[in-house]
């Protein structure tokens, strides 16, 4: 099951704990107390004397509201209380970035220069393997017309293959090079000066130029335990030097069910 469906079934608590609330302050006819009434709506006749009391309505309004409140603490703050095994890491030079000549084909006129290639590197603090991880674009400020990268994966270093999950393995090195490496921006710069700048998305066939600018990305790697990194970055040209590409924000959150290895 998907991650995502798993926190919409963890939600239906709330959702109930939150009618069970509503319920106690309206009626559908009339009774000594609200939850009196809606025995009686549903058919129920002989309701205990302790149920009609109009004290029962408060009772079951804070109940829920405490239950409320301890279920999505539970759900929601819980994991910003800890971090999970995976986060993400920016880093310069190789295999952070890469750098080569190529010639680009995507203009009428192939030129030919030099490719940055900007990564992020998704990092296993754990054990064991974390399985089937996708990596998404999830917004960009500033976000160009008709620009379609927003919601896509993001291409795995080196992959030709167009796959959009990868296993993370345990990260061992203590430079962090052994971790799973994932394309995120490519910035061209041609012989005669002219400089373009794309998102490594799939798929790649939708992957159109955009203006060279100041641009913030927001990124969310899930693997298919629940584990997730969630990474704001940014990526600032720089006058006469190579772009820099940093991490503003991180957060790592932990999975609703252990990894497996």
């Amino acid at each position: 099951m998907s991650v995502y469906w798993k926190w919409v079934l963890q939600s239906i608590p709330s959702l109930v704990l939150g009618l069970l609330m509503l319920l106690s302050t309206v009626t559908p006819r009339q009774a000594n107390s609200n939850v009196e009434a809606w025995f009686l709506y549903f058919g129920i006749e002989n309701v205990p004397p302790w149920l009609a009391s109009k004290y029962t309505d408060t009772w079951v309004f804070w109940i829920g509201f405490a239950g409320f409140c301890a279920w999505a603490i539970h759900l929601y703050l819980r994991p910003n209380l800890r971090h999970g095994k995976m986060s993400m890491m920016v880093g310069e030079g190789e295999p952070w970035v890469q750098a080569e000549q190529v010639i680009d084909r995507s203009q009428a006129t192939p030129i030919s220069g030099r490719q940055y290639t900007y990564r992020i590197a998704l990092v296993n603090r754990d054990d064991a393997t974390l399985r089937n991880v996708e990596v998404k674009l999830t917004s960009l400020e500033k976000r160009p017309k008709n620009f379609p990268a927003t919601g896509s994966h993001l291409k795995l270093r080196h992959d030709q293959a167009g796959a959009t999950n990868c296993n993370v393995y345990p990260t061992k090195d203590p430079q962090c090079l052994d971790a799973t490496f994932v394309d995120v921006f490519s910035y061209f710069v041609g012989t005669e000066g002219s400089s373009s700048l794309r998102v490594m998305s799939l798929p790649e066939d939708v992957n159109h130029s955009m203006p060279v600018d100041k641009y913030e990305a927001k990124i969310m790697a899930v693997s298919e335990s629940g584990e997730m990194a969630v990474a704001e970055l940014a990526f600032i040209p720089r006058p006469g030097q190579s772009p820099e590409f940093r991490i503003l924000k991180m957060q790592s959150f932990p999975g609703a069910a252990g990894s497996s290895s």
